[in-house]
This record gives C-alpha cells, sequence and structure tokens, in this order.
C-alpha cells in the first residue's frame, strides 16, 4: 500500500453499499475457514481501508487525521481473524453465545511462529462482534508457503487451516476482487 493506493482504495469504498450487517468478517476479510466451529479470515490493509470508508458513518467509528498514517505504517501486517458465527439454538430459537477463541499460531517446518498484536489505532476502528479476534503477522511469513495455521476456538476445539501456495494465490485474488469491487483497478 502507497499513500496513492490508499487513498484510491479510501475512494472505492466510500462508493460501495454492503449487502449484509456490517459487522460481518466477510465483509473486510477474505475467508479461510467457515463453520460454526471456528471460522477464520484472512484481513489486509487494503481490505481494512476499503471496510472503513464505507462503514466507518454507520458504524460510529470516526477514523483519527492521521489515520491514514497509521495504516501506511503497517502495510506490512496481514491479520488472521477468527470468529463466531451465529447460531441459533434449536430448542429455544435463541442465538447461543458466542466464545472467542483462545490462542492462534503459524506452524511451519515444526516452528511455532507467534502473532503479534494489531496496532491500537487500527484495533479500535475494527468491528469486535461475532467474538472476532485478530492476530498480526508480517506479510513475509503469510507468503512463506507451506504452513499451517492452527487455533484453539472459543469451544476448546483445536481447529487447522492449511495454506500452501495455491490457496495463497487464490486468496490474493479474491483479495484484489475484495478491494477494487465496483471500481476500475489498474
Amino acid at each position: 500500500m502507497t499513500p496513492d493506493t490508499y487513498d484510491k482504495i479510501w475512494a472505492t469504498g466510500s462508493n460501495f453499499k454492503p449487502d449484509r450487517k456490517l459487522e460481518n468478517p466477510v465483509l473486510y476479510g477474505i475467508e479461510l475457514r467457515s463453520g460454526g466451529g471456528g471460522a477464520a479470515s484472512l484481513i489486509t490493509p487494503a481490505t481494512i481501508t476499503k471496510y472503513l470508508a464505507y462503514s466507518k458513518d454507520e458504524r460510529l467509528v470516526f477514523p483519527p487525521a492521521d489515520f491514514k498514517n497509521t495504516m501506511l505504517n503497517n502495510k506490512d501486517y496481514v491479520y488472521i481473524a477468527t470468529y463466531a458465527l451465529h447460531l441459533k439454538n434449536l430448542l429455544t430459537g435463541g442465538v447461543m453465545p458466542q466464545l472467542p477463541s483462545q490462542r492462534l499460531l503459524i506452524e511451519k517446518d515444526g516452528h511455532y511462529i507467534m502473532p503479534a498484536k494489531m496496532d491500537t489505532q487500527i484495533y479500535d476502528m475494527m468491528p469486535h462482534s461475532y467474538a472476532i479476534v485478530y492476530y498480526a503477522y508480517p506479510k513475509n511469513v503469510i507468503y512463506n508457503t507451506p504452513y499451517t495455521i492452527k487455533f484453539i476456538n472459543g469451544n476448546g476445539d483445536r481447529i487447522e487451516i492449511p495454506i500452501t501456495a495455491d490457496k495463497l494465490n487464490n486468496l490474493i485474488d479474491k483479495e484484489y476482487k475484495l478491494v477494487y469491487q465496483n471500481s476500475d483497478p489498474e
């Protein structure tokens, strides 16, 4: 992300009209895994920028004047977000409690790579519904396939998501489409 691409992405986002609940992680991330037992999305600085441009007013979020600099300073991080889908209790009809994941790491060649924390200023602007938890990784870790994302969901189950070069390339294509949807990317 550069100052010019940030401005272009922000402008694209300002004209985007979502068709889902604004806090839904599929609006600002690329789905890695779906399911009631532990869903996960890959979130990039570009997807965050577009999302904030169209959601800020509806979500009552007010990015500070220097937010562009914050995003540019964190452009080398990618975020893995775990979340819980809304599930209905079949007996009562009510929504079952959502529990956040407890831990997440990447296993590569028998070694564990621990996440960093999302920048506080970005974190404050992001959604926190769906029991979402954000885990930050440098792009060079995410691009260095193959590896396995492992996390413990809110119910204590261990979830594994293998990431291959093909899967990563597919995610990159989906990210590009998500960021530049309703625009003329160049």
